[in-house]
């Protein structure tokens, strides 16, 4: 039986993800982003490594990218991008999914935080697909 890799995810109010993407003037997004570089990790706002992934699949050519269609039809979608404003994951460096001790550590910081309203849902996702629903093989 292999190890289960993991990942922590957040769910935030409009107002901390603007504030998490732009200018960074609320304590809040300070405090995640100290908890973020303190164990090595970055956040990332899934909106914005969806279009990323887009951009540079229309670089490289979409035929080489199995889920450019699927991605690109959620960002252009209004209710999904709207949704995934406001949705962030912990990246240790470029890895999307890391050990259960740094996930573990993220998530017990987060909860720690006096976060009011902001932080809508604290997510800790383990890399075992029987837990995850799996993207599309190939949307065209």
């Amino acid at each position: 039986m292999s190890e289960w890799l993991y990942q922590i995810r957040i769910k935030v109010s409009e107002k901390l993800s603007e504030d998490l993407r732009g200018v960074n003037d609320l304590r809040l997004s300070n405090e995640i982003i100290k908890i973020a570089t303190d164990n090595s990790s970055r956040l990332v706002c899934t909106f914005d490594a969806f279009a990323e992934y887009c951009e540079e699949a229309e670089r490289e050519g979409i035929e080489q990218y199995e889920l450019y269609h699927w991605t690109k039809s959620t960002i252009d979608n209004p209710e999904k991008k709207a949704k995934h404003l406001k949705s962030f994951a912990f990246y240790e460096g470029n890895n999307q999914v890391y050990s259960k001790d740094l996930a573990c550590s993220i998530e017990q910081r987060l909860k720690d935080l006096n976060s009011g309203d902001e932080i809508v849902e604290i997510n800790l996702i383990d890399s075992n697909p029987a837990n995850n629903p799996q993207p599309p093989k190939r949307v065209d």
